[in-house]
């Protein structure tokens, strides 16, 4: 993957000027991420971007990530929040929200079976005692 970022440019008293972060939407999941700086156009060349609260969640889109932080692999809904994965494969259905539930975990009954007998208690050996007691 080639790293698209701009590099870090520094004022005169040594702090980052403000960047922007642009999240490469494939059918509802993030596929890259790229920083450039405010003024610029992302840098993902003819992909378009979406428009804000309207993110189509078919084919490839460009989005501004704004208040959150961004990874590869998380699922955008179509006003364009992120949120993880957590196991899901499939892309949030149009209206459904980012913050959703995710996947429930396979429950595992927690009664032992008719059959199970307890264990027997281990042996303890009885303690050493000095030679001469």
């Amino acid at each position: 993957m080639e790293n698209l970022d701009d590099p870090v440019i520094t004022t005169a008293t040594g702090y980052a000027i403000p960047r922007t972060a642009w999240a490469r939407i494939r059918d509802g999941f993030v596929v890259s991420i790229a920083h450039t700086y405010d003024h610029l156009k992302h840098p993902f060349g003819e992909v378009a971007e979406a428009e804000p609260g309207n993110v189509s969640l078919q084919g490839e889109t460009v989005i501004r990530v704004t208040g959150s932080n961004a990874a590869v692999g998380h699922l955008v809904d179509s006003k364009g929040n992120l949120t993880p994965a957590e196991g899901r494969t499939t892309a949030l259905f149009p209206g459904q929200p980012a913050y959703h539930e995710g996947v429930a975990p396979e429950l595992i009954p927690a009664s032992p079976s008719e059959e199970a007998e307890p264990e027997p208690a281990p042996e303890i050996p009885p303690p050493d005692k000095p030679e001469g007691e």
